[in-house]
């Protein structure tokens, strides 16, 4: 999650990573607090462990949302671009860049909804 909030430039999708980012540092935090509680307050640990792995759930949610509608902006960008390009050598670069774009944004779908281990290794192929 530290290497997407240092790449991500679009301030929402930074928000919402860094929104994930803390609820995630949460969970560790209190998985290690686990160890050290007694017995007796070791239910109260994990119900707040169950809580706050929902809310992750709910963080990446937000992210991946945050993520296609950042991806849209930019292929309406381009779309602009092009549609007030006057050059044909332009039209033609703004084109290849649409192309470029419209595989990020799918390749990145793609990922969000590779489950297992070896669907992601055949993603990065």
């Amino acid at each position: 999650m530290k290497k997407k909030l240092a790449a991500a430039k679009n301030p929402e999708r930074k928000k919402a990573i860094k929104a994930q980012l803390k609820i995630a540092k949460n969970i560790i935090a209190l998985k290690k607090k686990l160890a050290d509680v007694p017995r007796a307050l070791r239910a109260v640990i994990r119900a707040r462990i169950a809580k706050a792995k929902v809310a992750l759930k709910k963080a990446t949610q937000k992210v991946v949302k945050v993520t296609a509608k950042v991806d849209a902006k930019k292929i309406a960008k381009i779309k602009a671009k092009i549609a007030s390009a006057k050059s044909p050598k332009a039209k033609k670069a703004l084109k290849a860049q649409l192309r470029a774009q419209k595989k990020v944004a799918e390749l990145r779908k793609k990922l969000i909804l590779a489950k297992t281990p070896k669907a992601l290794a055949a993603l990065k192929k």
